[in-house]
């Protein structure tokens, strides 16, 4: 009996010992580590994008990214190439550099442009974002710096891309975030979750889901769903990719789009 007791006790505290170590603010500082690891990056998105009133109408999008780290860039962080795909197709291009956003529409060969350096006024207000691990990170630094604003939640554990991960939840309550802008804006109506699997070794996000509801009718959240496939890490990526010069829409119809 006694031994029954002695095995029973430290069961217990193995027990107590593992949810300890499941420290969301450590999990947190972990992830903003493992990104700073990473200057390139490229992965597939499916991204489901809806309301949970109106589940007909959730949108499914295909998409390849590259990312190449530009910490001088407040707006998403990197310089970007990304590929929007229908079935096998590619409808629409984003490139940007950092001080030029193209974005290029193949289905009828017209592109917008936005000229960062001729109109600095366009990084004033929010006219494009992705959510790409520097934005991620820049939300979890947001979080633990501004912890009085936040709540963070550890859900069931998951596995994700044959992974096995955290279950990691950030809520903001009566404000929003505006990441690239450096700032929070008030909202009494508003609550925003941001929920990240993270992968236990690498501590790198396999999926992120955001999700906004409103107070005063908290049964619609309007969510957005990404997963990433596929991703690697620090691979050489040509300059070429983040190439915004006139030759990259010769023969397309141009629209500049000014502030």
């Amino acid at each position: 009996m006694k031994y029954r007791f002695t095995s029973f006790y430290f069961l217990l505290l193995l027990c107590v010992s593992c949810n300890q170590e499941k420290d969301p603010t450590e999990i947190i500082q972990n992830t903003i580590s493992s990104i700073d690891t990473i200057n390139t990056i490229y992965y597939r998105q499916t991204q489901l994008r809806g309301n949970t009133e109106n589940v007909e109408n959730v949108t499914q999008k295909e998409r390849t990214f590259y990312y190449e780290r530009l910490e001088s860039d407040s707006i998403i962080g990197a310089k970007a190439h990304i590929y929007f795909f229908d079935s096998t197709y590619i409808f629409l291009e984003d490139i940007y550099n950092g001080n030029k956003l193209i974005r290029k529409h193949n289905r009828d060969s017209s592109a917008r442009v936005y000229d960062l350096i001729k109109f600095p006024e366009l990084r004033k207000k929010p006219f494009w974002g992705k959510t790409t691990p520097y934005v991620i990170q820049y939300m979890l630094n947001c979080a633990i710096e501004n912890k009085d604003f936040y709540t963070f939640e550890l859900g069931k554990d998951t596995i994700i891309n044959e992974k096995d991960c955290y279950f990691l939840k950030t809520i903001l309550r009566k404000k929003t975030l505006m990441p690239g802008f450096h700032k929070f804006e008030i909202d009494t109506n508003r609550v925003e979750t941001m929920i990240l699997f993270i992968d236990k070794l690498s501590y790198y996000p396999q999926r992120i889901r955001m999700e906004v509801y409103f107070i005063d009718n908290p049964d619609n959240v309007f969510f957005t769903d990404n997963a990433f496939y596929n991703m690697k890490f620090n691979l050489e990526l040509n300059d070429s990719l983040f190439n915004t010069s006139e030759k990259v829409i010769k023969g397309f119809r141009i629209k500049e789009i000014k502030p």
